[in-house]
């Protein structure tokens, strides 16, 4: 085996690949988030260095932008352009094949063409393109997918804001719900199923990328920080000269420009077919994970429908962190009420506490009738006890938290964000069904929405 220069030409030479120990990195545990080091191994992550250039110097990296359990993504600099670009590198166990056959890079592709081609007046939903390459390294090759630069994630916002305490603006709740409904129409009359909505793969526009190098780098939060390899040994080939923390966007802002863009289509699917299993976060599995054979495009619907609920509570609709997969069907049964009828046994049947202990003695007629149901706390104008309030005391929470802070600025359209708030709840309701056949589609949870944002659209 040989060891692979910067330029990624082979070096003839016998290397030694070591194994990830704690000591190779100093101070790593304070530069948190970032890629587990394991995960730099034959087939595993290509090891990436601030400086970096890919493509004959024409990308420079200079930040990194987030990693997950099959990549790690980096704000480059494209020299070529003058322009702030995404880098995604994706490890090298799943960058089988020629890049065409690439189940992202198709969709993005099909996605741009259906674009293209149709009369689209919104701005497009999913990140842009710009080129794709592979490179080799001491870990396999890798496919590499430059994308357009956007801003941080929903996730990462609502961390942000429940670190400092801070509630997001009404039309940033709306703008956002309705732009993840745009997208997942979109994505569904071009053919493509995502597979993987969430409020981690669901990331605000970056219009500060269009100004300075100093202003991208105060909204990512600062200049990088690092950990530098300090092992005993020589560099191993395998593993990166340094770590580098994730950028946290501390100090983004939404602004009314801001757009959003559905991210990470490495999961997608046409919507003629269906999976038999999918990825997912632990809070987010649809139900159809548990009880149908196979998962269809209407798996994005309740997805979606989770993000807008995460929008609007700034939590989970779903609080979930381990357990077994009984006891996190009856945490759904809790907010949906009573399984469908047919369900029920495959629930009694599934390992970890008994149903009728998680039912605490009731019935499951009387558990349904005694627990708050989503329908219920979301649909609760004539309802006086507090469950059922529950939406509307949040919308009067917001309006308050609005009218009394200093950063946001009332305008003409203010009060009728703050009534929209409404408007959000039978979406989420009709989205947030036990039957994938029983959701509405993306456009008609749109028509149930309503709102309009005339800051923009008009």
């Amino acid at each position: 085996m040989g060891l692979w220069a910067q330029d990624n030409t082979l070096v003839t030479h016998p290397i030694t690949m070591v194994e990830w120990t704690e000591d190779l990195y100093p101070n790593a545990t304070n530069i948190q988030p970032h890629e587990p080091p394991e995960d730099y191994r034959q087939g595993g992550l290509h090891p990436v260095a601030l400086g970096d250039t890919f493509q004959d110097g024409r990308f420079v990296v200079r930040h990194k932008l987030g990693f997950g359990g099959q990549a790690t993504v980096w704000l480059v600099q494209d020299t070529q352009h003058s322009q702030w670009a995404s880098l995604k590198i994706k490890q090298s166990r799943i960058s089988e094949g020629p890049l065409e056959q690439d189940q992202e890079i198709q969709a993005l592709q099909a996605l741009e063409k259906y674009y293209a081609s149709s009369d689209q007046k919104a701005p497009r939903c999913f990140t842009r393109l710009l080129t794709t390459f592979r490179v080799c390294g001491p870990n396999g090759t890798h496919n590499c997918l430059v994308t357009e630069l956007v801003g941080p994630s929903v996730a990462k916002v609502l961390r942000a804001c429940s670190l400092f305490g801070e509630t997001l603006r009404p039309d940033t709740v709306l703008r956002a719900s309705k732009r993840v409904l745009q997208g997942v129409d979109f994505a569904h009359h071009a053919g493509i199923a995502h597979g993987d909505v969430s409020f981690g793969n669901v990331a605000f526009t970056c219009d500060v990328a269009l100004n300075g190098e100093e202003d991208i780098f105060v909204a990512l939060g600062g200049q990088p920080m690092t950990s530098t390899y300090n092992g005993r040994e020589t560099l191993p080939p395998n593993m990166p000269r340094m770590l580098v923390k994730t950028a946290d966007w501390d100090m983004w802002t939404d602004r009314d420009e801001e757009d959003i863009r559905l991210l990470d289509w490495g999961l997608a699917f046409p919507v003629t077919h269906a999976v038999t299993t999918l990825p997912q976060p632990i809070d987010l599995r649809s139900p159809e994970t548990f009880f149908c054979a196979s998962i269809d495009f209407r798996h994005d619907l309740w997805r979606a429908g989770c993000v807008i609920y995460v929008l609007y509570f700034q939590q989970s609709p779903f609080p979930f962190q381990h357990g077994t997969d009984r006891e996190f069907i009856g945490k759904l049964v809790e907010k949906l009420g009573a399984l469908p009828p047919q369900w029920n046994l495959m629930w009694e049947e599934m390992e970890g506490p008994s149903v009728d202990h998680q039912l605490n003695g009731r019935t499951r007629s009387a558990f349904s009738q005694s627990t708050p149901k989503l329908t219920q706390l979301l649909l609760c104008s004539g309802h006086d006890s507090e469950e059922k309030e529950a939406f509307e005391e949040r919308r009067k929470a917001i309006v308050t938290e609005c009218q009394k802070g200093d950063e946001y600025e009332a305008d003409e359209y203010s009060d009728y964000d703050f009534e929209s708030l409404q408007l959000l709840s039978p979406a989420i309701s009709a989205l947030l069904k036990w039957e994938p056949e029983r959701r509405v589609s993306a456009q008609q949870a749109l028509s149930l929405l309503g709102w309009v944002d005339y800051r923009n659209e008009t």
